[in-house]
């Protein structure tokens, strides 16, 4: 569907085939994978340790439905958030890997969320996405509690995937509250799970619970957005990485202008030379490309 040349879906859906790193390791696709999770582990344990960086630890449900938000003594009042959800095929990776971002937002006067989620089989891809937008409403009222006047939220792969419901439901998103959020950053998603549910290398014994039935009702791609004028002062980006498969580019691709046609100010970009993995392990970087990107949102 999303690209017709390819022979094999599998690899279309399996980011780490497609890296241009590591090629003199037997197998690339493994290295790229350990060394995601070594770097971002390292990451995590260094905002403490040796970058002076103070976290509290709060939960918004059950199980692994936790919130770190980090900040250093120079955080001022009321300072922007930024609300970061990871990715792993709703079915791994956690806390300990999704901190990479934090150290250079920090620096610069944010204050950052990073939120964990119960993952697949434990509950349904249904549940967790119900359990996400309970996520969606504690964090609004946590900002509210904490006065905070701007927030920008990020999600990478399936993260990208859950973060999309902010703008499906209206029910919770009012217009002050959407007024708050300056930006929300899609990275690297995937949107469209009509051909990836069917993959037993993706979806191993249907871990999701997906059919044909419910799958379109997960698929973001595929949803009609309304009320979309409360979302006037929000900035939207999809993002892309070149080395990244086919499918994950034009889904990202066909995302935004799905979102562009509906009313939302939308727009994609594909950042080169990166990967589907070092565009969250280079947000550690203060001059990176993407780090750069992701804190002159807020003055573009």
């Amino acid at each position: 569907m999303y690209n017709p040349k390819s022979k094999n879906l599998d690899i279309e859906y399996f980011p780490s085939y497609h890296t241009t790193r590591f090629q003199d390791q037997p197998e690339p696709n493994i290295a790229v994978l350990e060394h995601f999770v070594r770097l971002t582990q390292q990451h995590e344990k260094d905002l403490t340790t040796k970058q002076g960086i103070s976290v509290d630890h709060m939960r918004y449900g059950a199980g692994r439905r936790l919130v770190d938000v980090f900040y250093n003594e120079r955080t001022p009042n009321q300072a922007p958030l930024f609300v970061f959800v990871h990715g792993g095929y709703w079915q791994e990776l956690d806390m300990s890997t999704s901190c990479s971002i934090v150290g250079p937002l920090v620096r610069r006067g944010y204050r950052v969320a990073v939120m964990d989620y119960n993952l697949c089989p434990a509950v349904s891809l249904e549940t967790l996405m119900s359990q996400f937008t309970d996520f969606l409403n504690w964090i609004f009222d946590y900002a509210e509690m904490t006065n905070v006047l701007e927030i920008t939220f990020a999600g990478h792969s399936a993260g990208a995937h859950l973060l999309a419901q902010i703008l499906k439901h209206q029910d919770m998103i009012n217009p002050q509250r959407s007024k708050m959020v300056w930006a929300l950053v899609f990275l690297c998603g995937v949107y469209d799970l009509r051909e990836l549910y069917t993959l037993e290398s993706v979806n191993p014994k249907n871990i999701l619970g997906l059919n044909q039935r419910n799958v379109e009702a997960v698929s973001p791609m595929l949803w009609e957005y309304t009320d979309v004028g409360i979302w006037s002062s929000t900035k939207i980006y999809v993002v892309a990485a070149e080395h990244d498969s086919t499918t994950f580019i034009e889904q990202s691709r066909r995302f935004s202008d799905v979102l562009k046609k509906s009313g939302f100010k939308s727009s994609f970009k594909i950042f080169h030379k990166y990967d589907h993995f070092d565009i969250i392990e280079e947000t550690a970087l203060d001059e990176s490309e993407i780090s750069k990107f992701l804190r002159n949102i807020r003055i573009e």
